[in-house]
């Protein structure tokens, strides 16, 4: 089982991408390390549950175990234990049928997104005073001692306006402040945007999720006759996570310039054996390898990158004009550094991350990005529906209640108690999203099931839970509501 550290198996997965897309989401706390982007070292890692106080300080959260971000790790220094959470609860729906079916063509033209948002303009009242000082407030905290250096986060609740703030530092170099609309890298929420390409084209008959591998990316890795694309986007297939090993992953940094071939990310994980079959029963585990396939997979089927399928398919229709997919596109150089303790892990081959983690984003366009999923303006009812069909996510990253469905994470995220002290019931708490970490970044996107409450956030500081503060916001918001 995959531990709340910095480092498992050889390493553990947190390449440090802070932005956190925040629904619901517990967090751990972990020692600042302060060793050479170079060298790590494995912790073991005893495992609980972490709350999160409304009086939770910006140490406390800087300082908190960096939950292993489900899809990057960070070589840049050691790590120590974290706790990490027990539970293991019982998954809510059954995994799909994952038996081939009688093979089809592969269309060569890319059918047009399934949906265009144009939502109907509404007057929607200004966001609350009261809440835009509490969270205000919180943010100034979480940076208050200068361990985290920067903070983002963009707040919608039904019925306002949405609300963006920051605070902190972009860049401790130039003192640069971070700006609310600062681009973050968004580290593995990126799955979801590559999750949606996916689906947009089983939607349109291109890809068939329950196909095998071979169909589209043969003779790369072992069962490819086996492994269905639904087993990619669920985390099932049982491919052994690149990103585990950390010599391999320090050639991101020692040469940030290069432009890594997905092919040779999944021929170096091919050189582990599977953690198990695909499908198998009662079997689960996060792996960035996965969606580096699924990339592959859209190329192989269309025709066109990756990049351009995105921005086709979510960027442009929804208008996220500061949302980009490096290496094939540009990033502002206003966007945030990222640091792990003192180190600034910046720079780094963002190719190493491809379809996983490699999005750079605001936390505003994030959030618009989950609106939109949540509201069925990405996705058609049926498909949405077999996005959130979620097995369970053994307890891994910190989250006893993680499960997950095709590139989505649902969660419990670990609120106080009410207004009235009583604790509040779990439906309260339960959201839909994804964390990440990537090279000095975490971050965090979290909405409700029916999108009421959707938070989006980031910090430049690799060595912290982006769930910390993520559980901070949430709860303010709920103790504003009076629930």
């Amino acid at each position: 089982m995959k531990q709340s550290v910095l480092w498992r198996r050889p390493l553990g997965l947190a390449l440090l991408l802070g932005f956190v897309f925040v629904t619901a989401c517990g967090s751990p706390v972990v020692p600042l390390a302060t060793s050479s982007p170079t060298t790590a070292s494995s912790a073991a890692v005893a495992q609980s549950a972490t709350t999160v106080t409304p009086s939770t300080t910006g140490t406390e959260i800087a300082t908190a175990s960096a939950v292993a971000e489900p899809s990057v790790v960070e070589t840049a220094q050691s790590a120590s234990a974290t706790p990490t959470a027990a539970a293991t609860t019982s998954p809510t729906a059954t995994l799909v049928s994952t038996a081939a079916p009688t093979a089809i063509p592969v269309p060569t033209a890319t059918a047009a997104p399934t949906a265009t948002p144009a939502p109907t303009q509404v007057a929607l009242a200004p966001f609350d005073p009261a809440l835009t000082a509490e969270l205000q407030r919180i943010l100034d905290q979480t940076v208050a001692d200068g361990q985290i250096p920067g903070a983002v986060l963009s707040v919608s609740v039904a019925g306002q306006a949405p609300w963006n703030g920051a605070s902190g530092v972009a860049d401790r170099g130039q003192n640069r402040p971070m700006e609310p609309h600062t681009n973050v890298r968004i580290a593995s929420i990126s799955k979801i945007f590559t999750a949606v390409v996916v689906l947009q084209l089983a939607e349109a008959g291109v890809i068939d999720l329950d196909a095998p591998l071979a169909r589209y990316v043969p003779n790369l890795v072992p069962n490819d006759n086996v492994i269905t694309v639904r087993n990619l986007l669920n985390h099932t297939s049982g491919l052994y996570d690149y990103l585990e090993d950390r010599n391999f992953q320090a050639q991101a940094y020692e040469r940030p310039e290069r432009v890594i071939p997905p092919t040779e990310l999944v021929t170096y994980a091919t050189r582990f054996a599977p953690a198990f079959p695909p499908a198998s029963a009662n079997n689960w585990d996060y792996s960035s390898t996965n969606f580096v396939l699924l990339g592959m997979v859209v190329e192989a089927a269309t025709g066109n990158s990756l990049a351009q399928e995105m921005r086709q398919r979510i960027f442009a229709p929804l208008g996220l004009k500061q949302t980009y997919f490096p290496s094939d596109e540009q990033v502002p150089p206003t966007a945030a550094r990222g640091y792990r303790g003192n180190i600034d892990l910046t720079d780094v081959a963002m190719s190493f991350a491809f379809a996983t983690a490699n999005v750079v984003s605001t936390a505003d366009e994030v959030r618009r990005f989950a609106e939109a999923l949540v509201n069925g303006k990405l996705l058609q009812p049926a498909m949405l529906e077999q996005m959130f069909t979620f097995v369970n996510g053994k307890g891994q990253y910190n989250m006893p209640a993680l499960e997950y469905g095709l590139g989505i994470m649902r969660n419990q995220l670990p609120v106080g108690p009410g207004p009235n002290g009583a604790a509040r019931p779990p439906a309260a708490s339960t959201v839909v999203g994804h964390i990440g970490g990537f090279a000095g970044f975490r971050s965090a996107v979290w909405s409700t099931p029916g999108g009421e409450i959707i938070i989006a956030l980031g910090v430049n500081q690799g060595a912290t839970d982006p769930n910390l503060l993520a559980t901070r916001v949430f709860d303010a918001i709920l103790t504003h509501q009076g629930r």
